[in-house]
């Protein structure tokens, strides 16, 4: 049996991050695009609003709020390394 590659355990952590949730999983994927640094930048995020208590308890809407954050955080990333 072939060993399970990073892409394919990267996939794994999402779907279990997201409760098996295909909406969620779609909305995390479209931004992800098999980037790992997205992929850490957006697990790290939905975690958050998890932890902060965020009030949206929808699976679906919470992967948005976490891409966007994520989106966001990039942004300024990218814009600081631009800078520097």
């Amino acid at each position: 049996m072939p060993d399970i590659t990073t892409e394919q355990t990267n996939q794994l952590e999402l779907l279990q991050t997201l409760n098996y949730n295909n909406a969620a999983v779609k909305e995390a994927v479209e931004f992800i695009q098999d980037d790992q640094f997205k992929h850490r930048l957006f697990i790290q995020q939905y975690q958050r609003l998890l932890n902060t208590g965020y009030p949206e308890s929808e699976v679906v809407s919470r992967a948005i709020t976490a891409v966007q954050a994520s989106t966001e955080a990039l942004a300024v990333i990218n814009t600081t390394a631009a800078t520097e």
